[in-house]
């Protein structure tokens, strides 16, 4: 079947029940049910959405999906057929990617699709709450990734997920289980023996940080924040390890107060789809690391970000391990007075992380 820009309308599939459901990944419209209780109750290459309970076009790879919506994962995150077999689908992952496939579209945290802004709660799946300010329903419970139709809650033996895991344990991504952490050595390059989405520090493993989630910068770019490296088999991106103070160098502040910092990533194995860091920042793709101002403004880090009061730049590059590792030095310019300010960094399918610079 041919592939349109055509999105899915999160809005109107929630306000009636269609007799015709329109498809996932922005799949030309087809007959389907307009209700699923689990996978099993879809056509063949078709998923049962865990919150729209619809059948949407399943995928087994970003590239079986549109520009709009480039993520092929299951609800909780997994690589196609990592939980059971359940079938992943097409997600969004920023507001200007579905804006592009369909003009005033935005990325719904609640449902992983592009989708009209919604205007009340009405608007959006049932236990997730409208924000009118960002067009936007807050992520609802998935009770399971399709495979019970969400009437028994969690399946047994799901997956954990970054935060989940108690009584001082961590989640191995590659094993998608709680337990103890590895031991690491910090003098080797990041993350050393550790697995994807950790880091080493001190001399055991950690979950990598998440502080975006919950940082206003964060608040309308909120893809980051679901970051989630368990099961991954492919898509994987860069992992910010940490976002740090340096001395300010007033050099690239003229009549502003500067803050200066570094960002430390270690870039994603080829395993999981991931590249080594170019040589040098200028070959940098474009939108690989991003600098997210305090009203939400997206900026590549390389090529800079000019505006009425904070100013990004790039001082500093700097590869190693083979260029499996980065540090990326910056000034950020700020109005005079400004004695502080929270700035957001993350790499494109990777973490968010926010910093306070003072």
């Amino acid at each position: 079947m041919m592939k349109t820009k055509t999105s899915f309308w999160l809005a109107a599939a929630l306000a009636a029940g269609f007799t015709m459901g329109f498809a996932g990944c922005g799949e030309t419209m087809m007959m389907m049910p307009t209700t699923c209780s689990s996978d099993s109750a879809c056509s063949t290459g078709q998923a049962c959405h865990p919150i729209l309970r619809t059948c949407v076009t399943a995928c087994t790879s970003g590239t079986d999906c549109p520009d709009s919506a480039k993520t092929c994962a299951t609800f909780t995150g997994l690589a196609a057929g990592n939980d059971a077999g359940v079938r992943a689908f097409c997600q969004c992952g920023t507001d200007q990617l579905c804006d592009r496939g369909t003009a005033g579209q935005v990325c719904q945290p609640a449902t992983k699709l592009c989708a009209a802004k919604c205007t009340s709660n009405a608007g959006c799946p049932s236990g997730a709450t409208c924000d009118t300010a960002t067009g936007k329903c807050g992520a609802a419970v998935a009770t399971d990734a399709g495979t019970d139709g969400g009437m028994t809650g969690m399946d047994a033996g799901a997956p954990c997920t970054f935060g989940s895991c108690t009584g001082g344990q961590i989640c191995n991504p590659a094993t998608a289980a709680c337990g103890a952490a590895p031991a690491c050595a910090s003098a080797m390059p990041q993350p050393d023996v550790c697995a994807y989405g950790q880091t080493c520090s001190g001399a055991a493993c950690a979950e990598a940080p998440r502080t975006g989630v919950g940082c206003t910068n964060f608040a309308s770019v909120m893809t980051p924040t679901l970051w989630n490296p368990v099961g991954l088999t492919a898509n994987a991106g860069p992992v910010t390890i940490s976002v740090t103070n340096r001395t300010d160098d007033m050099t690239f502040c003229t009549n502003s107060t500067a803050f200066s910092g570094g960002h430390e990533l270690y870039a994603a194995p080829v395993s999981l789809g991931g590249t080594n860091f170019p040589a040098a920042g200028v070959m940098l793709p474009a939108d690989l690391i991003n600098y997210v101002r305090s009203d939400g403004q997206i900026c590549d880090v390389q090529r800079g970000c000019a505006n009425s009061g904070q100013i990004f730049r790039p001082s500093g590059y700097q590869v190693s391990n083979g260029n499996k590792n980065l540090t990326l030095n910056f000034t950020l310019c700020a109005m005079t007075g400004v004695t502080s300010l929270t700035a957001g960094f993350y790499a494109d399918k990777g973490n968010a992380v926010c910093a306070m610079m003072n």
